[in-house]
Order: C-alpha cells, then sequence, then structure tokens
C-alpha cells in the first residue's frame, strides 16, 4: 500500500499545485480587473468633471444669453422710442410744410384781375372737388374766422365769374372745382 499512498501524495501534490496555479491566475486575472476599474474610475472622475465644467460653462452661456436679450430688449425699447421721436418729427415738419404754404399763398403777388383778398383765398383752397360748406369750414379752420358764409359764396361766384372756379351739380349738390390759371 505504500504504492498508493505515494500516488495519492502525488496526486494531491498535483492538485495543490494546480491549484496554486488556479489562484495565480486569478490573481493576474483579478488584478487586470483592479487595473481596468481604477482606469473606468479614472475615466468617469473624468467625465464627471467634464460634465461639472460643460454644466457650469452652459451656465455662463445661459447668463450670457439673458444678459443679451436684455441689451437687445433695451436697443428695441430706444429704436420704439426714436421712432415715435421721428414720426413726431415728421409731423411737425408736415404741419410747418402746410403753414409754409399758407404763408406762401398769403404772401403771394395778387393773380390778375382779383383782388388780394380773392387772390388769397383762391390760392389757400384745395384743388379738390367738394362742396361750399366743406371749403367754407376749410377756409374758416385756416384763420378766417371773421368771413360770414354768405360772403365766401359771393367770393366763390366772383372766383367762377372771372374763370377760376366752376361749379357743378352731382347728385342733388352743387360741387366746386378749382381751375388752375
Amino acid at each position: 500500500m505504500a504504492f498508493s499512498k505515494d500516488t495519492e501524495d502525488e496526486q494531491l501534490r498535483q492538485l495543490v499545485k494546480a491549484c496554486l496555479l488556479e489562484i495565480s491566475k486569478l490573481k493576474i486575472e483579478l488584478k487586470k480587473c483592479q487595473k481596468e476599474n481604477s482606469k473606468s474610475d479614472v475615466k468617469i472622475l473624468k467625465i464627471k468633471e467634464f460634465r461639472e465644467e460643460a454644466g457650469s460653462h452652459l451656465r455662463k452661456k445661459e447668463r450670457e444669453i439673458k444678459e443679451k436679450e436684455a441689451k437687445i430688449k433695451g436697443k428695441e425699447q430706444q429704436l420704439t422710442a426714436l421712432e415715435d421721436l421721428i414720426n413726431q418729427r415728421d409731423e411737425k415738419i408736415k404741419e410747418l410744410h402746410k403753414y409754409k404754404q399758407y404763408f406762401q399763398a398769403l404772401t403771394a403777388k395778387p393773380k390778375k384781375d382779383l383782388t388780394s383778398f380773392q387772390s388769397q383765398i383762391y390760392q389757400l383752397l384745395p384743388d379738390r372737388e367738394d362742396t361750399q360748406e366743406n371749403l367754407y369750414a376749410y377756409i374758416t379752420e385756416i384763420g378766417f374766422s371773421e368771413l360770414s358764409g354768405e360772403n365766401f359764396e359771393h367770393l366763390l361766384h366772383n372766383l367762377e365769374r372771372k374763370g377760376y372756379f366752376e361749379s357743378f351739380e352731382h347728385e342733388d349738390e352743387v360741387f366746386w372745382k378749382k381751375i388752375d390759371k
């Protein structure tokens, strides 16, 4: 039986050797896994850092965008205010042009065969066709508030007689039209 004990011992030794070899392989595998794990941890840390930096950068950009939007809104408000000023100025200029035309009409040399007053009224009346009432309202609005409606009617008839106005009926109403001379 000594022979079988030797073989058992030998088998046991080989089994122990195989186990030690397997343990050695597992240790090597474990070290590889630990290395990969530490690499993964480094990658995870880098990803976290990148994510934090990106988040910080994103928040910074969002703040910048909000600031720029606020500036744009301010500029738009300024533009609106400037447009309002321009519109007001244009209205004033338009009104001043109107007064300039009135002044030129009032100070112009009288038309031939018209009195100074007739010439002024002729120059001031608009070129459009209109009723006597509307023309009278227009002339009194300009500043001829002392001129009576009856005198204005006589004035229109005198201007018609001298070829500066013509009258015509349209739908039971008398219209007056200025003739360029």
